[in-house]
């Protein structure tokens, strides 16, 4: 029973990180109705220039928290430009190729500059998978724990944004007509900037938690990250943030418990056995979109 529990806390972590994944890529649906493909490519870019900073900081903590918040935020508002036209255009088969692109250019960065394409293992003490937590008979890692209060946090304060700030309002209008969103006088290149900025944010966030609850990174952690979240969107419904919300967390438990009782091989295939009988028996979501 110990050991159960257990695995509910790991996959609440894990869920959690795919749930932050989800709710930015779900984010820039909103703002600029793409599907942001190389969002997560670009989580991973940010872990590495973490890992750039530590190592020629001598492990400087602070300073690589605040790189990576900033490499974040500039990394993913820099995609902005390069979408915005295919958006008004409502290209989606070139907004869907521009996106594997960047992840493209991002994973061949990685692999060439990064460690020599090789794993970039972070400190223990910016991990915290060295410490545990024991109530009783249960022991799990303090970064667990750490990673799920973050989530809740950020997910309820992106909640209140779009729901209660005039800011978050004005990008679930845009999400909603974006033409008469913009005959009501809503600013369409500046509320995106913003959309992608708190997007960017999120990915500085999601980055910081990977590396505490992971311990490293890889050029192709991008790739697993995206097809995941991709196919999370669409098992809660595209557009859904509390639909996205809810799924991955659900997912993260469901991939922690495969993990723990059944051979490694089967993993997997539980995670996407799961989500296809969802899309077949719903295939516009488990939640349905929305806006």
């Amino acid at each position: 029973m110990e050991s159960f529990i257990a695995q509910i806390i790991v996959g609440l972590a894990t869920g959690g990180i795919y749930a932050l994944l989800v709710l930015g890529m779900n984010l820039l649906v909103l703002v600029r109705n793409i599907v942001h493909h190389s969002y997560s490519h670009i989580v991973v870019l940010t872990m590495a220039m973490g890992w750039l900073t530590l190592t020629h900081t001598g492990n400087n903590i602070p300073l690589c928290i605040v790189v990576m918040l900033v490499s974040a935020i500039v990394f993913t508002i820099a995609t902005e430009p390069l979408f915005r036209p295919l958006s008004v255009r409502g290209a989606d088969l070139e907004t869907v190729t521009l996106a594997m692109g960047i992840g493209i250019i991002i994973t061949e960065f990685i692999s060439k500059y990064i460690n020599g394409g090789a794993n970039f293992a972070f400190p223990d003490a910016m991990t915290g998978r060295q410490n545990t937590i024991n109530i009783g008979l249960i022991s799990f890692s303090a970064a667990n724990i750490v990673t799920l209060v973050c989530c809740a946090v950020v997910a309820v304060a992106l909640m209140w944004f779009l729901f209660k700030s005039k800011e978050g309002r004005a990008i679930r209008a845009m999400a909603q007509n974006l033409r008469v969103a913009r005959m009501l006088g809503i600013p369409f290149g500046r509320t995106g900037v913003l959309g992608f900025g708190i997007a960017g944010l999120l990915a500085g966030i999601i980055a910081i938690l990977c590396i505490m609850t992971l311990g490293a990174g890889s050029p192709a952690l991008g790739d697993t990250f995206a097809v995941k979240a991709i196919i999370l969107m669409l098992f809660a419904g595209m557009g859904n943030l509390k639909g996205g919300l809810l799924s991955a967390l659900f997912m993260g438990v469901v991939e922690a418990m495969a993990l723990a009782y059944l051979p490694g091989r089967w993993t997997e295939a539980v995670f996407y056995g799961v989500i296809m009988l969802v899309i077949i028996w719903k295939p516009n979501g488990l939640f349905g979109k929305q806006h």
